[in-house]
């Protein structure tokens, strides 16, 4: 019977929540470094502890019991409630710390105004114990994580603005319109628009509403959901494709790309940093932000 909870008793528990949410004694192993005979022991130690079983094992499976399940559940609160407690009482040390959550959008290093290494930079440059955790994704992608709360911000173009997420405009990208070396309107000089609307395309998975194209495909035979997912439909000569012009240059140098009517056939787009309306934010989250809004002078 547990009276008490003791730090041997966290443990175990957050022992037995990883065994849960990875589904079982083997595939625990690795998240927890432990062999399967040594969690066997602990999740053992919990239930002795508690005085009743906590799951079921062997050759029929992992499955929890009914008291497993709400041992789960209310081991869940606990562990959100000390979590609560640490990131309030860390935010009085003055001293950053915990881990940050940050999404991005793909291929924006070499996009001079973005400046997220500059804001990174800033970032480190105060006291801290942090541990920065970059993740890149699509748009779409990206705002699930914000809002599931995997994320706590994200960076990139968004195709409309949802009722559970702020928005914060940051920079422009300027997108044009490319072909590779092997496609066979490389070597023409200027193709007509007729030519560009019957050639093959791929399009974007992930094109901002109402977004007006300089020119519209009628045929696209791929659709691609990352940036050097489009770069690959045009080196292959197969597509022409909307790329960011910053992220072309390298290919534009070596001859392998060329931009088509690079003078009109463009657009802008709106790169925004986005956060959840209802989630709390850490001192550490806070900082990040004003160290990004500082560097787009904002």
């Amino acid at each position: 019977m547990l009276r008490n909870v003791s730090d041997m008793d966290l443990r175990l528990l957050r022992i037995f929540s990883t065994v849960v949410k990875c589904g079982g004694f083997t595939a625990a192993q690795a998240e927890l470094n432990m062999s399967q005979s040594n969690i066997s022991t602990h999740i053992s130690g919990l239930e002795k502890r508690l005085g009743y079983r906590l799951c079921e094992r062997g050759k029929g499976g992992f499955r929890l019991t009914e008291k497993g399940q709400r041992i789960l559940k209310a081991s869940a609160a606990m562990f959100d409630a000390v979590d609560a407690f640490r990131d309030e009482a860390q935010d009085l040390s003055g001293r950053l710390v915990g881990d940050l959550y940050l999404g991005l959008a793909d291929n924006i290093a070499t996009l001079p105004a973005a400046r997220i290494d500059a804001a990174i930079a800033r970032f480190y440059q105060r006291e801290h114990d942090m541990h920065l955790h970059i993740f890149v994704n699509s748009p779409t992608e990206l705002e699930l994580a914000v809002i599931d709360g995997q994320l706590d911000l994200a960076i990139s173009y968004f195709s409309r603005p949802l009722p559970t997420l702020t928005y914060q405009p940051l920079y422009t990208e300027e997108i044009g319109m490319f072909c590779g070396r092997k496609h066979p309107l490389f070597e023409v000089d200027a193709p007509t628009l007729e030519q560009l609307q019957a050639s093959d395309w791929i399009r974007h998975g992930f094109l901002p509403a109402g977004q007006v194209l300089p020119v519209t495909p009628e045929r696209a035979s791929a659709t691609a959901h990352h940036m050097e997912a489009v770069a690959h439909g045009v080196l292959a000569g197969t597509h022409l494709g909307y790329l960011p012009v910053h992220y072309a240059r390298p290919w534009l140098d070596s001859g392998q790309m060329r931009a088509l009517h690079p003078a009109t056939l463009r657009y802008e787009v709106q790169h925004s940093m986005i956060t959840h309306v209802g989630h709390p934010q850490s001192e550490a989250v806070r900082a990040f932000i004003d160290e990004l809004l500082a560097e787009h002078n904002l």
